[in-house]
Protein backbone atom coordinates (compact mmCIF):
# COMPACT_ATOMS: atom_id res chain seq x y z
CA UNK A 1 0.00 0.00 0.00
CA UNK A 2 1.26 3.44 -0.91
CA UNK A 3 -0.22 6.76 0.21
CA UNK A 4 1.47 8.78 -2.52
CA UNK A 5 0.14 6.65 -5.36
CA UNK A 6 -1.61 9.59 -7.07
CA UNK A 7 1.57 11.63 -7.37
CA UNK A 8 3.49 8.53 -8.45
CA UNK A 9 1.19 7.91 -11.37
CA UNK A 10 1.03 11.53 -12.42
CA UNK A 11 4.78 11.42 -12.84
CA UNK A 12 5.29 7.92 -14.22
CA UNK A 13 2.42 7.04 -16.54
CA UNK A 14 3.21 7.14 -20.22
CA UNK A 15 -0.21 6.63 -21.77
CA UNK A 16 0.94 6.14 -25.34
CA UNK A 17 3.53 3.46 -24.50
CA UNK A 18 1.17 1.72 -22.06
CA UNK A 19 -1.59 1.24 -24.60
CA UNK A 20 0.81 0.08 -27.30
CA UNK A 21 1.19 -3.20 -25.38
CA UNK A 22 -2.47 -4.13 -25.86
CA UNK A 23 -2.83 -6.57 -28.73
CA UNK A 24 -6.59 -6.20 -29.12
CA UNK A 25 -8.98 -3.37 -28.36
CA UNK A 26 -12.13 -3.63 -26.32
CA UNK A 27 -14.92 -5.10 -28.45
CA UNK A 28 -17.95 -2.93 -29.08
CA UNK A 29 -20.50 -4.91 -27.13
CA UNK A 30 -23.28 -2.59 -28.25
CA UNK A 31 -22.75 -3.31 -31.95
CA UNK A 32 -25.37 -5.26 -33.86
CA UNK A 33 -23.17 -8.32 -34.21
CA UNK A 34 -22.86 -8.54 -30.42
CA UNK A 35 -26.57 -8.04 -29.72
CA UNK A 36 -28.41 -11.31 -29.67
CA UNK A 37 -31.49 -11.53 -27.45
CA UNK A 38 -31.43 -15.32 -27.67
CA UNK A 39 -28.07 -15.59 -25.92
CA UNK A 40 -27.98 -16.22 -22.19
CA UNK A 41 -26.15 -13.83 -19.91
CA UNK A 42 -23.34 -16.36 -19.53
CA UNK A 43 -22.98 -16.50 -23.30
CA UNK A 44 -23.00 -12.71 -23.45
CA UNK A 45 -20.18 -12.64 -20.90
CA UNK A 46 -18.16 -15.13 -22.94
CA UNK A 47 -18.76 -13.05 -26.06
CA UNK A 48 -17.62 -9.88 -24.32
CA UNK A 49 -14.41 -11.45 -23.06
CA UNK A 50 -13.49 -13.49 -26.14
CA UNK A 51 -12.01 -10.55 -28.04
CA UNK A 52 -9.84 -9.28 -25.20
CA UNK A 53 -6.29 -10.57 -24.97
CA UNK A 54 -4.47 -9.81 -21.73
CA UNK A 55 -1.18 -11.26 -20.54
CA UNK A 56 -1.44 -10.70 -16.78
CA UNK A 57 1.54 -10.09 -14.56
CA UNK A 58 2.39 -12.93 -12.21
CA UNK A 59 2.22 -12.60 -8.45
CA UNK A 60 6.01 -12.41 -8.25
CA UNK A 61 5.86 -9.06 -10.02
CA UNK A 62 4.07 -7.56 -7.02
CA UNK A 63 6.89 -6.75 -4.63
CA UNK A 64 7.86 -3.48 -2.86
CA UNK A 65 10.58 -2.48 -5.30
CA UNK A 66 8.30 -3.07 -8.28
CA UNK A 67 5.06 -1.71 -6.85
CA UNK A 68 4.62 1.20 -9.26
CA UNK A 69 5.36 -0.89 -12.34
CA UNK A 70 2.96 -3.60 -11.19
CA UNK A 71 0.18 -1.05 -10.71
CA UNK A 72 0.95 0.65 -14.01
CA UNK A 73 0.51 -2.57 -15.95
CA UNK A 74 -2.38 -4.12 -14.03
CA UNK A 75 -4.46 -0.95 -14.05
CA UNK A 76 -3.86 -0.72 -17.79
CA UNK A 77 -5.23 -4.25 -18.15
CA UNK A 78 -8.17 -3.55 -15.86
CA UNK A 79 -9.03 -0.38 -17.77
CA UNK A 80 -9.75 -2.61 -20.77
CA UNK A 81 -12.43 -4.47 -18.80
CA UNK A 82 -14.71 -1.60 -17.86
CA UNK A 83 -17.38 -2.60 -20.40
CA UNK A 84 -17.38 -6.24 -19.32
CA UNK A 85 -20.46 -7.24 -17.32
CA UNK A 86 -18.91 -9.61 -14.80
CA UNK A 87 -22.27 -9.93 -13.07
CA UNK A 88 -23.44 -12.05 -16.01
CA UNK A 89 -20.83 -14.65 -15.07
CA UNK A 90 -22.27 -14.88 -11.56
CA UNK A 91 -25.32 -16.62 -12.99
CA UNK A 92 -23.22 -19.76 -13.33
CA UNK A 93 -24.62 -22.09 -10.62
CA UNK A 94 -21.15 -23.39 -9.79
CA UNK A 95 -20.00 -19.91 -8.83
CA UNK A 96 -22.87 -19.58 -6.38
CA UNK A 97 -22.14 -22.87 -4.58
CA UNK A 98 -21.57 -22.41 -0.86
CA UNK A 99 -21.92 -18.63 -0.85
CA UNK A 100 -23.11 -17.66 2.65
CA UNK A 101 -25.60 -15.01 3.64
CA UNK A 102 -23.51 -12.49 5.55
CA UNK A 103 -24.57 -10.42 8.57
CA UNK A 104 -25.50 -6.78 8.07
CA UNK A 105 -24.33 -5.66 11.49
CA UNK A 106 -20.61 -5.52 10.61
CA UNK A 107 -18.42 -4.51 7.74
CA UNK A 108 -17.11 -7.52 5.82
CA UNK A 109 -13.37 -8.13 5.46
CA UNK A 110 -12.47 -10.72 2.83
CA UNK A 111 -8.94 -12.07 2.77
CA UNK A 112 -7.05 -13.82 0.02
CA UNK A 113 -5.02 -16.83 1.17
CA UNK A 114 -1.95 -17.68 -0.95
CA UNK A 115 0.79 -15.05 -0.98
CA UNK A 116 -1.44 -12.85 1.20
CA UNK A 117 -1.57 -14.80 4.48
CA UNK A 118 0.75 -17.71 3.64
CA UNK A 119 2.96 -19.12 0.91
CA UNK A 120 2.78 -22.82 0.06
CA UNK A 121 6.09 -24.03 -1.35
CA UNK A 122 4.66 -26.45 -3.94
CA UNK A 123 7.80 -26.13 -6.07
CA UNK A 124 10.04 -26.79 -3.04
CA UNK A 125 11.84 -23.63 -4.08
CA UNK A 126 13.06 -22.89 -0.57
CA UNK A 127 13.63 -26.45 0.60
CA UNK A 128 17.40 -26.45 0.09
CA UNK A 129 18.05 -23.08 1.68
CA UNK A 130 19.52 -23.68 5.14
CA UNK A 131 18.26 -20.34 6.40
CA UNK A 132 14.66 -21.31 5.67
CA UNK A 133 12.47 -23.68 7.62
CA UNK A 134 8.81 -24.28 6.94
CA UNK A 135 6.43 -22.93 9.56
CA UNK A 136 4.19 -25.95 9.04
CA UNK A 137 3.62 -28.98 6.85
CA UNK A 138 0.05 -29.07 5.57
CA UNK A 139 -1.50 -32.42 4.62
CA UNK A 140 -4.60 -32.71 2.49
CA UNK A 141 -6.45 -35.23 0.37
CA UNK A 142 -7.54 -34.49 -3.16
CA UNK A 143 -7.78 -35.89 -6.65
CA UNK A 144 -4.96 -35.62 -9.18
CA UNK A 145 -6.94 -33.17 -11.31
CA UNK A 146 -7.39 -30.85 -8.34
CA UNK A 147 -3.69 -31.07 -7.52
CA UNK A 148 -2.82 -29.93 -11.02
CA UNK A 149 -5.25 -27.02 -10.67
CA UNK A 150 -3.72 -26.05 -7.35
CA UNK A 151 -0.23 -26.04 -8.82
CA UNK A 152 -1.37 -24.01 -11.81
CA UNK A 153 1.33 -23.35 -14.39
CA UNK A 154 4.18 -24.19 -12.03
CA UNK A 155 6.69 -26.68 -13.35
CA UNK A 156 6.70 -28.46 -10.04
CA UNK A 157 8.46 -31.70 -9.18
CA UNK A 158 5.95 -32.15 -6.37
CA UNK A 159 3.01 -31.73 -8.76
CA UNK A 160 4.40 -34.00 -11.45
CA UNK A 161 4.95 -36.73 -8.90
CA UNK A 162 1.25 -36.99 -8.08
CA UNK A 163 -0.14 -40.18 -9.58
CA UNK A 164 -2.73 -41.65 -7.21
CA UNK A 165 -6.21 -40.22 -6.92
CA UNK A 166 -7.69 -39.53 -3.49
CA UNK A 167 -4.29 -39.81 -1.86
CA UNK A 168 -2.91 -37.75 1.02
CA UNK A 169 -0.32 -35.14 0.05
CA UNK A 170 1.67 -32.55 1.95
CA UNK A 171 3.24 -29.17 1.29
CA UNK A 172 5.44 -26.93 3.38
CA UNK A 173 4.12 -23.45 4.08
CA UNK A 174 5.52 -20.17 5.29
CA UNK A 175 3.16 -18.05 7.39
CA UNK A 176 3.23 -14.30 7.01
CA UNK A 177 4.39 -12.39 10.04
CA UNK A 178 1.65 -11.37 12.49
CA UNK A 179 -1.11 -13.46 10.83
CA UNK A 180 -2.60 -14.63 14.12
CA UNK A 181 -2.54 -11.17 15.65
CA UNK A 182 -4.00 -9.71 12.46
CA UNK A 183 -6.92 -12.15 12.45
CA UNK A 184 -7.69 -11.66 16.13
CA UNK A 185 -7.62 -7.88 15.91
CA UNK A 186 -9.53 -7.72 12.63
CA UNK A 187 -12.35 -9.77 14.17
CA UNK A 188 -12.97 -7.02 16.68
CA UNK A 189 -14.05 -4.71 13.87
CA UNK A 190 -15.02 -6.88 10.88
CA UNK A 191 -16.78 -10.09 9.91
CA UNK A 192 -13.79 -11.95 8.44
CA UNK A 193 -13.71 -14.58 5.72
CA UNK A 194 -11.41 -16.16 3.13
CA UNK A 195 -11.91 -15.98 -0.64
CA UNK A 196 -9.18 -17.93 -2.43
CA UNK A 197 -8.55 -19.01 -6.01
CA UNK A 198 -7.21 -22.32 -4.70
CA UNK A 199 -9.15 -25.59 -4.61
CA UNK A 200 -11.23 -26.42 -1.56
CA UNK A 201 -9.33 -29.43 -0.16
CA UNK A 202 -5.99 -27.64 -0.02
CA UNK A 203 -7.44 -24.31 1.16
CA UNK A 204 -9.46 -25.93 3.95
CA UNK A 205 -6.35 -27.65 5.28
CA UNK A 206 -4.43 -24.37 5.43
CA UNK A 207 -7.33 -22.38 6.91
CA UNK A 208 -7.94 -25.03 9.56
CA UNK A 209 -4.29 -24.80 10.55
CA UNK A 210 -4.47 -20.99 10.82
CA UNK A 211 -7.78 -21.13 12.71
CA UNK A 212 -8.03 -24.54 14.40
CA UNK A 213 -10.97 -23.48 16.61
CA UNK A 214 -12.87 -22.03 13.65
CA UNK A 215 -13.42 -18.74 15.45
CA UNK A 216 -11.48 -16.20 13.40
CA UNK A 217 -12.45 -17.07 9.83
CA UNK A 218 -16.24 -17.10 9.54
CA UNK A 219 -16.68 -18.26 5.94
CA UNK A 220 -14.68 -19.73 3.06
CA UNK A 221 -14.97 -19.39 -0.71
CA UNK A 222 -12.80 -21.17 -3.27
CA UNK A 223 -11.72 -21.38 -6.90
CA UNK A 224 -15.15 -22.46 -8.12
CA UNK A 225 -16.57 -19.19 -6.73
CA UNK A 226 -14.16 -17.11 -8.83
CA UNK A 227 -14.80 -15.87 -12.37
CA UNK A 228 -12.31 -17.36 -14.81
CA UNK A 229 -11.29 -14.74 -17.36
CA UNK A 230 -10.14 -16.55 -20.51
CA UNK A 231 -7.92 -18.87 -18.43
CA UNK A 232 -5.67 -15.84 -17.84
CA UNK A 233 -6.64 -14.78 -14.33
CA UNK A 234 -9.49 -15.02 -11.84
CA UNK A 235 -11.82 -12.28 -10.63
CA UNK A 236 -13.54 -12.25 -7.25
CA UNK A 237 -16.75 -10.38 -7.94
CA UNK A 238 -18.12 -9.23 -4.58
CA UNK A 239 -21.68 -9.14 -5.92
CA UNK A 240 -21.64 -12.86 -5.27
CA UNK A 241 -22.82 -11.86 -1.78
CA UNK A 242 -26.40 -10.98 -2.66
CA UNK A 243 -27.35 -9.39 0.65
CA UNK A 244 -24.30 -7.18 1.25
CA UNK A 245 -24.05 -3.51 0.35
CA UNK A 246 -20.79 -2.89 -1.55
CA UNK A 247 -20.23 0.17 0.61
CA UNK A 248 -19.45 -2.19 3.50
CA UNK A 249 -17.22 -4.88 2.01
CA UNK A 250 -13.46 -4.91 1.42
CA UNK A 251 -11.07 -7.40 -0.21
CA UNK A 252 -7.40 -7.68 0.80
CA UNK A 253 -5.48 -9.44 -1.98
CA UNK A 254 -2.01 -9.58 -3.52
CA UNK A 255 -3.46 -9.74 -7.04
CA UNK A 256 -5.13 -6.62 -8.36
CA UNK A 257 -6.87 -8.70 -11.01
CA UNK A 258 -8.88 -10.27 -8.19
CA UNK A 259 -10.85 -7.06 -7.61
CA UNK A 260 -11.05 -5.96 -11.24
CA UNK A 261 -14.87 -5.97 -11.06
CA UNK A 262 -14.93 -3.60 -8.05
CA UNK A 263 -11.64 -1.75 -8.09
CA UNK A 264 -12.53 0.51 -5.16
CA UNK A 265 -13.42 -2.41 -2.89
CA UNK A 266 -9.89 -3.80 -3.04
CA UNK A 267 -6.73 -3.23 -1.03
CA UNK A 268 -3.55 -4.40 -2.73
CA UNK A 269 -0.92 -6.03 -0.55
CA UNK A 270 2.54 -7.09 -1.69
CA UNK A 271 3.00 -10.78 -2.43
CA UNK A 272 4.47 -12.82 0.41
CA UNK A 273 6.79 -15.81 0.00
CA UNK A 274 9.09 -16.26 2.99
CA UNK A 275 10.24 -12.83 4.19
CA UNK A 276 10.48 -13.05 7.99
CA UNK A 277 10.77 -9.26 8.24
CA UNK A 278 7.58 -8.59 6.29
CA UNK A 279 5.28 -6.06 7.99
CA UNK A 280 2.53 -5.70 5.40
CA UNK A 281 -0.24 -7.19 7.56
CA UNK A 282 0.47 -4.73 10.36
CA UNK A 283 0.34 -1.86 7.87
CA UNK A 284 -2.88 -3.19 6.35
CA UNK A 285 -4.48 -3.59 9.78
CA UNK A 286 -3.72 0.02 10.67
CA UNK A 287 -5.37 1.19 7.46
CA UNK A 288 -8.37 -1.07 7.97
CA UNK A 289 -9.02 0.09 11.53
CA UNK A 290 -8.29 3.79 11.10
CA UNK A 291 -9.79 4.39 7.66
CA UNK A 292 -12.04 1.53 6.51
CA UNK A 293 -13.83 0.66 9.76
CA UNK A 294 -15.28 4.14 10.45
CA UNK A 295 -16.15 4.80 6.78
CA UNK A 296 -19.74 5.11 5.58
CA UNK A 297 -18.57 3.94 2.16
CA UNK A 298 -15.30 1.99 1.97
CA UNK A 299 -15.10 2.67 -1.77
CA UNK A 300 -14.82 6.42 -1.27
CA UNK A 301 -12.08 6.01 1.32
CA UNK A 302 -10.14 3.67 -0.94
CA UNK A 303 -10.46 6.02 -3.90
CA UNK A 304 -9.28 9.00 -1.87
CA UNK A 305 -6.31 6.99 -0.63
CA UNK A 306 -5.26 5.01 -3.73
CA UNK A 307 -6.91 6.89 -6.61
CA UNK A 308 -7.33 3.68 -8.67
CA UNK A 309 -10.64 4.68 -10.30
CA UNK A 310 -9.32 8.05 -11.41
CA UNK A 311 -6.24 6.42 -12.91
CA UNK A 312 -8.42 3.99 -14.87
CA UNK A 313 -10.60 6.86 -16.07
CA UNK A 314 -7.50 8.75 -17.19
CA UNK A 315 -6.28 5.70 -19.06
CA UNK A 316 -9.59 5.26 -20.84
CA UNK A 317 -9.77 8.95 -21.76
CA UNK A 318 -6.47 8.62 -23.64
CA UNK A 319 -7.75 6.05 -26.12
Amino acid sequence: MKSNIKKLFQKSLNFESIFSESEKSIPNINSKENQNPKRSHLEEFQQQTSSICIFPLGIRENYPGNYSKYLETTLTHISQLQHINFEYALEDPKIQEGVPKLPLSKKILILDLDETLIHADFDEEFLDEKSNKYDAIIKFKTKKQDIEETCGDNDSTWCSGVEDEDDVHSVGIFIRKDVNEFLKEANKYFYVGIFTASVKEYADAVISFLDPENKLIKFRLYRNNCINFNDSFTVKDLRIFKNVDLRKIILLDNSMYSFAAQINNGILINSFFNDKNDSELSNALEYLINYIYPADDVRKVNEDFFNFRQIINDLNSCK
